[in-house]
């Protein structure tokens, strides 16, 4: 845990915040790499970025307020305070997706080919994120048991914990280069970013089975959470697209 990347006087540069920035340029690069192919300009993925990162900060956090309700009821004063901890990706993955097909249809392009051309670059972004939510000490593990071979210090769990930001970030790493293989064998429009919901509600699934937080809050006793519900959702959401036959599949 390393919250601080630098910190001179008064001076400060938070880790998460520097993981971040780091996040939206290598998502932007890839994206922009992407753009000739699904007929987009480098500048149209500039400016649908630039809306969608602003869209899924809000929705970032008002999905995380949602999740933790009662706890925003009884402390009203810090509803707009946006600290590191108070966002959550599902929040943003779901704002910053609806901003971008918004400002497609407004520009009359296509909004499945954006989200195709979009949806390796959200992973990647997503794998940099994760990794300043380990520095940060946010998003952690469960305590880990003491015979636990890894493990990582977390100031809000004030323990030693399982470092599942890692495991989720190496998992979508792996999402990212099987959605590039993957792709090529398919130009059914929709088939990359139903891809790309699929394998990241699995890995999302799988993550809440190591996290520890507000997210993995149990569900009547079960041993699942409201997180394992979204990320089944999101990863359904993403099937549908991948198996749905190509004579379906119908540019928006």
């Amino acid at each position: 845990m390393h919250p601080e990347l630098i910190h001179i006087g008064n001076f400060k540069i938070a880790s998460f915040g520097a993981a971040m920035v780091v996040a939206f340029l290598l998502s932007l690069i890839v994206a922009s790499r992407r753009a000739e192919r699904f007929g987009f300009t480098k500048q149209q993925v500039s400016d649908v970025a630039f809306v969608a990162i602003i869209a899924g900060i809000f929705g970032a956090r008002v999905f995380f307020i949602v999740q933790d309700l009662p706890y925003y009821l009884s402390h009203k004063d810090q509803l707009f305070s946006l600290q590191m901890q108070g966002l959550t990706s599902f929040g943003g993955f779901i704002f910053g997706g609806v901003a971008a097909a918004i400002w497609c249809k407004r520009k009359k392009l296509s909004v499945i080919g954006f989200l195709d051309l979009a949806g390796p670059a959200f992973v990647i972004g997503h794998v940099v994120g994760r990794i300043g939510c380990l520095l940060n000490g946010c998003c952690h593990g469960a305590v880990a048991a003491t015979a636990f071979p890894f493990t990582v210090y977390s100031a809000e769990a004030k323990a030693q914990t399982v470092p599942a930001q890692l495991y989720d970030s190496l998992m979508n790493l792996i999402v990212f280069f099987v959605v590039l293989q993957l792709e090529k064998r398919s130009n059914k429009p929709g088939f990359t970013f139903g891809l790309v919901f699929l394998l990241h509600g699995l890995t999302r699934f799988i993550y809440e089975f190591f996290r520890a937080g507000s997210s993995s809050t149990t569900i009547g006793g079960l041993p699942f959470t409201e997180g394992h519900v979204m990320a089944l959702v999101v990863a359904l959401f993403g099937l549908f697209f991948v198996l749905r036959p190509a004579k379906q599949a119908v540019v928006a």
